[in-house]
Parts: structure tokens; C-alpha cells; sequence
């Protein structure tokens, strides 16, 4: 429990206070025709380049051929 303003409220209140303005702010913006999914999925695309682990796979498996 954590108390604001001497105001109890529980962690899983609180997340779900959290998780339902994040939704509201996304319906609002220009990504309100997106899903979330969507939205996480053009982040793992943002992260992408920087991983390199798919590319030392590869290259094994060229010298195993």
C-alpha cells in the first residue's frame, strides 16, 4: 500500500490508474488508429539494429554449411 495525501491505494489500483492513462493518451494522439501491439512492435523495430546476436547466428550456420 502506498499513501498519498493520506489517501491509501494499493500497488495494483495504482498500475491500473497508470495503465488506463496511458491508454487514453494514446487514443488521443495520432497513434489512436495503432494498437499497442502495434505501438511495442515499431519499438522492437527501433531496437532492432542495435542487436547483432542474429547476425553471429547466421554467420555460424554459414560455416557449419
Amino acid at each position: 500500500m502506498i499513501t498519498i495525501l493520506g489517501i491509501k491505494v494499493s500497488y495494483e489500483a495504482l498500475a491500473f490508474f497508470a495503465l488506463f492513462i496511458g491508454s487514453e493518451i494514446i487514443g488521443a494522439s495520432k497513434l489512436r488508429e495503432n494498437s499497442i501491439v502495434q505501438v511495442l512492435l515499431r519499438g522492437i523495430e527501433a531496437i532492432k539494429p542495435h542487436r547483432t546476436e542474429d547476425d553471429k547466428i547466421q554467420s555460424i550456420k554459414d560455416t557449419l554449411k
